[in-house]
């Protein structure tokens, strides 16, 4: 699937912290995007439900939810680290995929490099030992194109930002190679 969507990642990071992003002319979701008069909600609550459905077949997953409850905005999923050979107690996976892109000024669909997507999403993991990683496509100041990945070891520390690329053009494609990638770098064989 190839759907678009709106998340304008300086928002989401400039509420993180001061970090002095730009801000955002679109009005905020509660999810950390931006609202899109195009948008469509029940189509991002299909689409996360179908990865929520996904993500109850993965050995790692404990709990996966959608939230709100009826029409998500994400999902949130608990995971066992100790799946992938970790010390955590406990992690956390979320989940968030945006219809219909609006793009900040100077951005757009030619800065979908490494990716056939168009749509906006994140996925992130994050772990009780402080450290967390995801894989963004979405604008963000600190990478060439919008396609990127990024990880710290602790939530005081700035994040590290990679160029990635995912070759699978679904939803479900995406967040199994994604699933994929968190394996392997958290097992230490990237």
């Amino acid at each position: 699937m190839t759907d678009s969507s709106t998340w304008l990642f300086a928002d989401y990071h400039r509420s993180k912290s001061n970090s002095g992003a730009r801000k955002s002319a679109l009005p905020l979701r509660p999810d950390g995007g931006s609202r899109n008069e195009n948008e469509s909600a029940e189509k991002r609550h299909r689409i996360l439900r179908t990865l929520r459905e996904q993500l109850d077949r993965h050995p790692a997953i404990t709990n996966a939810r959608g939230i709100p409850e009826g029409l998500y905005a994400e999902v949130r999923a608990e995971m066992n680290p100790r799946y992938f050979g970790r010390d955590g107690d406990d992690a956390t996976f979320r989940v968030t995929w945006h219809p219909n892109p609006t793009f900040p000024p100077g951005t757009g669909l030619e800065d979908r490099e490494r990716t056939s997507l168009t749509a906006n999403f994140a996925f992130h993991y994050s772990e009780s030992t402080g450290f967390d990683c995801g894989w963004h496509l979405e604008p963000n100041p600190h990478v060439s194109g919008h396609l990127h990945s990024q990880e710290r070891d602790t939530p005081d520390e700035d994040y590290t930002y990679h160029e990635c690329t995912l070759t699978a053009d679904s939803v479900v494609g995406v967040l199994w190679e994604v699933l994929d990638a968190l394996e392997s770098r958290l097992r230490g064989t990237v």
